[in-house]
């Protein structure tokens, strides 16, 4: 049986490991987190690292344009574990003043030795105290070429700036990608009312010493601040609440669950809408939700949480949302379909995305998106309502499901009576909602209500 590493790992050290299991092994950063934060001990130091990790993947396009104005040897061309400790080490210097210069470069020597690279431990403590020492980085002009200059700003890829830029208009979009890279240290979490309520929640928080704040639409959320191991939280384990944006809470909002309601979840992992469902559903007194996805790990993932927050009305089944089941053909009274997307609402909390997505996989998601929604149309009893949404902000993945799902003879439906009235905007009564970060207070999210017209009257 494979045992996890237990050697004591320093903050630093960590950071750099995680960053070349992103950069290099493709592994998402939560994956890292949870490979390499257990080994360190403090808190302290935990967070240093988390900050790090996280500080580098969101500013990435930043740092390597700084590096690359110091460094005879282009970032591209270094090998990985040196790009990330300059990465590391420039991040320090630049976004972290409590941090001496001098002590952020000889780290960064001793971690170059440390990685076997001794014989250039000189070229990296150069760069970083030539770094250190400027008082000024010449950023591109943003009157000379705006996309170049948003791009390096704020380390968003030229594909993606254009691309936003272009849908949005240069201020909003600005906006957007200003939020991204907002220090937000609240974690929101949704109070599983059918076992408790978000006084008691609150009251529970408080004891243990959690900084806590009202959500900002929804009266079952809360926000926690300066978490660093939500699974360590009080009530964790007894299923009180669970880990959820209060962007993606309105997706179930949106379907109006008066009761009784057969619901469908087709994507479901790894489960916050189907367990909010769910929750909603007990405590209106009756109702159940099956939540499918296509992997044993995801399946594994929404057992785990349909356990946890105590929902016997969940059932979770192993399917493909691609594969239609004639078995299911206007079963379900409501159908959350959740669609794969290309994540660009939450590179604030996932910039990772940043380093993965491309615009041919956008197109690609396109074409998923519509098979899933095309089967999500069949499943719909007549008058019965769709929710489709994404946690993008790529109109063609959004708008375009729209449009597809007209043509499929749905009708959109005001989401105005289900949402508050501080989302409201000029598109929600049509039936959609965009939720972009620095206009919000959420993650990108998009959200539409559909019904299925019912049963025609005789001529």
């Amino acid at each position: 049986m494979v045992t996890k590493e237990k050697r004591a790992l320093p903050a630093r050290e960590a950071a750099v490991r995680m960053l070349l299991a992103v950069c290099e092994e493709k592994q998402f950063s939560q994956a890292a987190k949870e490979k390499y934060l257990f080994l360190i001990e403090e808190k302290r130091e935990r967070a240093l690292a988390t900050r790090l990790l996280e500080g580098c993947l969101e500013r990435m396009i930043e740092l390597d344009y700084i590096i690359d104005r110091f460094s005879k040897t282009p970032v591209r061309r270094m090998k990985p574990a040196i790009a990330a400790i300059l990465r590391t080490t420039v991040y320090q210097l630049r976004f972290m003043d409590k941090i001496p210069a001098g002590a952020a470069c000889n780290e960064a020597v001793k971690l170059t030795k440390k990685f076997g690279f001794s014989g250039l431990s000189g070229f990296v403590n150069g760069v970083a105290r030539a770094i250190a020492r400027a008082e000024k980085i010449e950023y591109p002009d943003a009157e000379i070429n705006r996309t170049e200059y948003l791009s390096v700003r704020y380390s968003i890829p030229t594909t993606f700036v254009e691309q936003i830029v272009g849908q949005y208009g240069a201020e909003t979009a600005e906006k957007v990608f200003a939020a991204f890279l907002e220090e937000e240290n609240a974690m929101t979490v949704r109070c599983m009312s059918h076992t408790t309520d978000v006084e008691k929640l609150t009251q529970t928080f408080q004891k243990a010493g959690i900084r806590t704040e009202e959500g900002f639409y929804s009266k079952e959320a809360l926000r926690l601040f300066e978490i660093d191991l939500p699974k360590r939280l009080p009530l964790f384990d007894e299923g009180a609440f669970y880990i959820q944006d209060e962007s993606s809470m309105q997706a179930v909002v949106a379907a109006g669950l008066c009761g009784g309601e057969r619901v469908l979840d087709l994507c479901a992992a790894p489960g916050g809408k189907s367990v909010m469902a769910a929750d909603i559903l007990c405590t209106l007194g009756g109702g159940t939700v099956e939540a499918r996805d296509c992997t044993g790990e995801k399946i594994k993932l929404l057992e785990e949480n349909k356990t946890r927050c105590r929902l016997p009305n969940i059932t979770v089944t192993l399917s493909d949302a691609t594969v239609y089941r004639k078995e299911d053909e206007e079963n379900y009274d409501v159908v959350l379909a959740d669609v794969p997307c290309s994540g660009l609402g939450i590179l604030g909390k996932k910039p990772d995305i940043k380093l993965f997505m491309t615009a041919e996989q956008q197109k690609e998601l396109c074409v998923l998106q519509k098979k899933i929604l095309e089967n999500a149309v069949r499943y719909v009893k007549k008058g019965g309502v769709l929710i489709f949404s994404t946690c993008t902000l790529n109109k063609e993945e959004n708008i375009g499901g729209c449009d597809f799902l007209k043509e499929c003879g749905l009708q959109p439906d005001s989401l105005e009576p289900f949402l508050s009235k501080d989302l409201w905007t000029n598109t929600t009564k049509d039936g959609y909602l965009q939720m972009l970060p620095g206009l919000h207070k959420t993650d990108g999210f998009f959200v539409a209500r559909f019904k299925k017209p019912s049963v025609q009257q005789g001529m």
